[in-house]
């Protein structure tokens, strides 16, 4: 089965959700929207698992690409607690050597297989021979997630405040929308701290309006933060280093970093999209002159010689998965986790810079 199409899917996944996964043996997410696809892999996902986090198992794309045949093994194993599992395989690709073609075949050939496989992935092509192989069998199901629209993206913004409990005015659910076009990831983030801050529930709503988005964004305001972002999407590891110990120390935590962080990139996707229609990065950054204040202009237009809107969104996934990991250890591996995809991405900038 392939679906690109909103309600096909929400009626796949809906049925999916109902009766388990049916017939349905591996699910594939994938498409240019990666944070939608994302989402709804986790929300089958949790559907299928139950809460219950002993029946989800998870493997990497390495663990596939050393011993293909294991995808297929564990899908057919019976789980030592009673009942099936759901295994999960995030960041699928079809870059050469990642066999996970034939761990798709291993496990689509396999006489039988009772625990639920759901991959997610990114911008995969639709002709590919993976999304062909899962599509075209009666044992999967491709599903396809777009970019959202302008219009798409205020629905979805409707959608995810009200599930949130927030009922955002008309100029939040602009920005919210505008939010979502960039990255829809870093949205669902900032809608979960504003109704975390409101107290926000779908049994108990609250209005949701450009003052409390100032409030918050004050606490995390870019003023605190713009040397460090200057640093990671400039290209200067040094002063990167530097800046995120400084900033420890001021009391700074890193996630609070690793959000501002975020934020810059989302500007910069927003922008190089702009300028991969053809135009300047001059004249994108000054139709968006309103929003960006004269002393970045300079640091921005630099920025966006060295991140395309492809390469931003990789740095985004990148930095979206450390404040996961971050969120999962203990401080101290934390600061070095969030030290690390710093150097990774400056030392990526300056790369690209010498290039130039």
């Amino acid at each position: 089965m392939k679906a690109d199409k909103r309600p096909a899917i929400d009626a796949a996944m809906a049925a999916a959700m109902a009766n388990g996964s049916a017939q349905t043996r591996i699910w594939l997410f994938y498409g240019q929207d990666e944070a939608g696809a994302k989402s709804a892999a986790d929300r089958l996902t949790a559907a299928l698992i139950g809460g219950d986090p002993m029946a989800r198992t998870d493997f990497t794309s390495a663990e596939l690409k050393d011993d293909p045949s294991r995808l297929a093994a564990e899908a057919a194993a019976i789980s030592m607690f009673g009942g099936n599992r759901t295994i999960r395989v995030d960041q699928v690709s079809e870059a050469p050597g990642s066999n996970i073609r034939a761990a798709v075949e291993a496990l689509l050939q396999a006489p039988e297989a009772g625990n639920p496989v759901i991959l997610s992935g990114g911008d995969i092509k639709a002709t590919s021979a993976l999304v062909k192989m899962i599509g075209g069998s009666d044992l999967g199901a491709a599903l396809r997630f777009w970019q959202p629209n302008a219009r798409d993206a205020a629905q979805l913004a409707q959608e995810l405040c009200a599930a949130a409990g927030l009922q955002p005015d008309r100029a939040v659910q602009q920005a919210m929308a505008q939010m979502i076009v960039a990255n829809r990831a870093i949205a669902e983030r900032e809608i979960e701290k504003f109704a975390l801050y409101l107290d926000a529930s779908a049994d108990d709503p609250k209005a949701l309006n450009e003052d409390v988005m100032d409030l918050l964004g004050a606490a995390f305001s870019e003023g605190d933060f713009s040397a460090l972002t200057m640093a990671v999407a400039g290209g200067n590891p040094d002063a990167a280093a530097r800046e995120h110990a400084r900033l420890l120390h001021d009391g700074k935590v890193s996630v609070a970093q690793l959000r501002a962080v975020q934020r810059r990139f989302s500007q910069l996707v927003s922008l190089a999209r702009g300028t991969a229609a053809g135009q300047s990065a001059e004249a994108v950054i000054e139709a968006e002159g309103r929003r960006i204040f004269w002393k970045e202009k300079a640091a921005l237009t630099r920025e966006l010689k060295l991140w395309n809107a492809r390469d931003a969104e990789t740095a985004l996934g990148r930095l979206s998965e450390a404040e996961v990991k971050f969120k999962s250890s203990g401080t101290a591996d934390g600061d070095l986790l969030t030290a690390d995809i710093f150097l990774t991405l400056a030392r990526r900038a300056q790369a690209r810079g010498r290039r130039i």
